[in-house]
């Protein structure tokens, strides 16, 4: 039998959905690596890997990931004096010097690494059951895909850049080989995360506790779906998930992100980063899954000069309408009327936030853009639901939809959650805009450079670097 000798690092508090159940009770791991002699034999183990999977997906996505998109398109303002590789990234201008991201780039591939080993060994595991190995390789092949859809989605040009998708794209992993590789297509990588999540998809339970489940799977491909263009099986999978009756929209904008109590996430969140700051026994549990949104955003403290900081162009979108509860309660003016007036982002005002990857507000946005190009929301079905998202807001309900409402509402809805490049290199792809901040929506600063560790890789081809003039 194969034995899994993995790195592994177990956090105490993962991901979750809106059950406040705990399978988990122990501590971290002081060591960084399972040495061969005592390689993971048992469901029990292989269980521990899978938290471990989760643990370091929730350190790529703790902020970090999401802010890369956000400063490159035009949501936020210069931070140039604050933050030097924020605001080389700001300029479109990334290195492979930049370490930041590739800590994040590495973590990922981290996480796919573990999936791969678990996908390779799960089902030879001492006294693992059919049902046991199929959900654990579920799991491991969502995370595998998440991983690989946010990577390709910053260090490559879209889907749609080519005819046939044949630009490169990247390394991707489908074993636990750890040889260096080169770029695969973006075709390929799309492809291979598609048939990840088709699998998840079947193959997840309904209710998984605190772990990724079936609905998280559906989501995820409707986001990919959206990506690719397919905006029939993006329609399908959006509606899925909406009429599953599982999640329900939050009414109380300011629990979008915050620090919930256990048991009491919003119900639209469907599959989140949990994070955790209680007593249980004589142990202080702390465990901060947005540290990057908290660190370069949070705005509470009147002294506070935060890295990140909203754009003019969308504080006055956001405050376009006085009633707005998106506008009133996530940002703020400071230095009004000087030389010197700054907008701040107060959606992340909290010491400890959860982190909401997928929720059921992005769901109806995709499904009201989706029936909007299919058949010009004829039925009226995509205008309901952002007439539910403008009452939650206090903003008057629409007659009729269009295009460029239903994006005018996710701008609004989804800013700084890491969204707003992507949506506008969408519609580049579409021919339906041209320039983001005045450069062309496609030049190579873009996209960010890779970490220069890839350069093990013998031949590897490193993106374009500047060229956005």
């Amino acid at each position: 039998m194969k034995k899994i000798a993995a790195i592994i690092a177990l956090g105490t508090i993962v991901i979750g959905n809106t059950s406040c159940e705990r399978i988990l009770d122990f501590k971290a791991d002081t060591t960084s690596q399972i040495p061969a002699d005592s390689a993971i034999v048992t469901i029990e183990d292989a269980q521990q890997l899978l938290v471990s999977v989760y643990d370091v997906t929730a350190n790529a996505f703790n902020g970090g990931f999401q802010n890369i998109p956000e400063v490159m398109s035009d949501n936020l303002a210069d931070p140039l004096g604050l933050n030097g590789e924020y605001a080389q990234i700001y300029r479109w201008t990334s290195s492979f010097f930049n370490g930041s991201f590739g800590g994040q780039y590495r973590d990922a591939y981290i996480a796919i690494y573990r999936a791969n080993t678990l996908l390779e060994e799960v089902s030879s595991l001492e006294g693992v059951t059919t049902s046991e190995a199929q959900r654990i390789s579920a799991e491991a092949k969502f995370i595998r895909a998440l991983c690989h859809y946010h990577v390709v989605r910053i260090w490559a040009q879209p889907y749609g850049y080519t005819s046939d998708n044949s630009h490169l794209g990247i390394p991707l992993k489908l074993s636990a080989d750890q040889t260096p590789q080169m770029r695969a297509t973006v075709a390929e990588v799309y492809a291979a995360i598609e048939q990840d999540l088709l699998d998840a998809e079947q193959d997840l339970p309904v209710d998984n506790g605190i772990f990724a489940n079936q609905m998280a799977a559906k989501s995820l491909l409707a986001k990919v779906y959206l990506e690719m263009a397919d905006f029939s099986s993006a329609k399908t999978k959006s509606s899925e998930v909406i009429n599953s009756g599982a999640y329900a929209l939050e009414q109380d904008l300011t629990k979008r992100f915050n620090d919930h109590a256990n048991g009491s996430l919003p119900a639209e969140f469907i599959f989140t980063l949990v994070s955790t700051n209680e007593v249980v026994g004589s142990d202080t549990l702390v465990d901060e899954r947005g540290s990057g949104f908290v660190g370069n955003y949070r705005s509470d403290d009147p002294n506070a000069n935060p890295a990140l900081k909203a754009s003019a162009d969308l504080f006055t979108s956001a405050t376009a309408d006085t009633n707005d509860f998106r506008g009133h309660l996530w940002y703020n003016m400071r230095n009004a009327g000087t030389p010197d007036e700054l907008y701040m982002i107060s959606k992340f005002d909290a010491s400890f936030i959860d982190v909401p990857l997928i929720h059921l507000t992005e769901m109806y946005l995709i499904y009201a853009e989706c029936n909007i190009r299919l058949n010009s929301d004829n039925d009226g079905s995509g205008l309901g639901f952002i007439n539910d998202l403008r009452t939650r807001a206090g903003v008057p309900v629409l007659g009729s939809l269009s295009l460029n409402e239903v994006m005018a509402e996710r701008r609004l809805e989804m800013a700084c959650e890491g969204d707003r490049l992507f949506q506008l290199k969408r519609r580049g792809v579409l021919g339906e805009i041209q320039k983001i901040r005045g450069v062309d929506w496609d030049c190579p600063g873009m996209v960010l450079q890779f970490p220069n560790f890839e350069g093990t890789a013998q031949g590897f081809i490193y993106n374009d670097e500047g060229g956005c003039q």
